[in-house]
């Protein structure tokens, strides 16, 4: 029997299968339900600051949009508030045997460190930081964006002992820099991507609208591949993943942890078990006693061993994009 254990910021998980946060991770039942369908680790649902200062009742002091505090009232979220999230790891970590690993997204900077203390105290394995910070201001650079991680990346690191990832998005000016400079800043984990809201717009109605961002496999799948074992920290991939074939791939291309979300909405848990029968038997028809005898094998960093230099890396993909696309 194949060994599908991986280490993870760390972290030994008994196999590559995280639970993503959602409100499928949101109660100690419910990361109890993740933990005996067979998950890996589980990421808590992310706590919004929001929620945090509507219940210490500090909106006016932080100019909190109307709309958000209107959708939280009726959406229940209210009941999701800082204590209630330290209440609910508290009593999951006292049942499973898994990382719990805990998930916050805040726009003021004087919270995460905060929030980081509370749900470090809770007893959480490791840290998320989900950093919601879309580059629109057509006055702020490229680079000052990216301080923006950095420095909150720093603030929570001085607060906390236990390891934290940071959740990236796919739209900023060089990826490759910036997880560079986070790892330098001391992140011990990377997650590609966060998925953001998608604009529409309704014709009839003469309106915008915004949707559920959609994860882009092949999106991720291409940014483990070129940025495992270049920077040194674990990557999680996230989004796209439908079989344990994408499980598979993200492995080759370097990925020590997987993160599933939507199958789980549209199939249930049940396909935890699914994921790990398809990698198990997968491993055994190719002779893989561990994970990590076959984890990064499709990298470029591995790749990156048949070029004399990064130009000839460069020109190697210069021609497989012209062949691509002429063929």
């Amino acid at each position: 029997m194949p060994d599908l254990t991986t280490s993870y910021m760390g972290m030994t998980l008994k196999n590559p299968v995280i639970a993503a946060s959602s409100d499928l991770t949101r109660t100690a039942e419910d990361i109890k339900n993740c933990a005996r369908a067979g998950a890996g680790a589980v990421v808590v649902k992310s706590i919004f600051e929001e929620q945090f200062l509507i219940d210490e009742e500090k909106t006016d002091a932080y100019s909190i949009y109307p709309e958000a505090i209107d959708y939280m009232r009726k959406g229940g979220l209210l009941e999701y508030a800082s204590e209630s999230v330290v209440r609910e790891i508290e009593t999951a970590k006292k049942e499973v045997d898994i990382p719990v690993i805990a998930s916050i997204n805040c726009r003021t900077p004087d919270l995460w460190p905060k929030f980081s203390r509370q749900l470090q105290s809770a007893g959480a394995d490791a840290m998320e930081l989900n950093i919601y910070d879309l580059p629109i201001d057509l006055k702020i650079s490229g680079d000052e964006h990216d301080n923006i991680h950095v420095k909150i990346l720093k603030a929570v690191k001085e607060n906390i002992t236990i390891p934290v990832s940071v959740k990236m998005i796919n739209q900023v000016s060089s990826l490759p820099y910036l997880s560079h400079k986070l790892v330098t800043a001391g992140a011990e984990g990377l997650v590609f991507f966060n998925w953001f809201l998608q604009p529409d717009i309704d014709i009839d109605e003469l309106t915008t609208l915004s949707r559920k961002g959609k994860g882009d496999f092949l999106e991720s799948l291409k940014w483990v591949a070129l940025l495992s074992e270049r920077i040194e920290c674990d990557i999680s991939a996230s989004g796209g993943v439908k079989s344990h074939k994408e499980i598979i791939k993200q492995l080759l291309a370097g990925a020590s942890a997987v993160q599933v979300c939507t199958l789980f909405y549209q199939k249930g848990l049940d396909e935890i078990d699914n994921l790990l029968s398809g990698l198990n038997s997968w491993m055994e028809q190719h002779k893989f006693a561990s994970v990590s005898d076959f984890k990064g094998e499709l990298s470029f960093r591995k790749q990156e061993l048949t070029f004399k230099d990064l130009g000839e890396a460069q020109n190697y993909f210069r021609a497989q994009y012209m062949k691509t696309y002429s063929s």
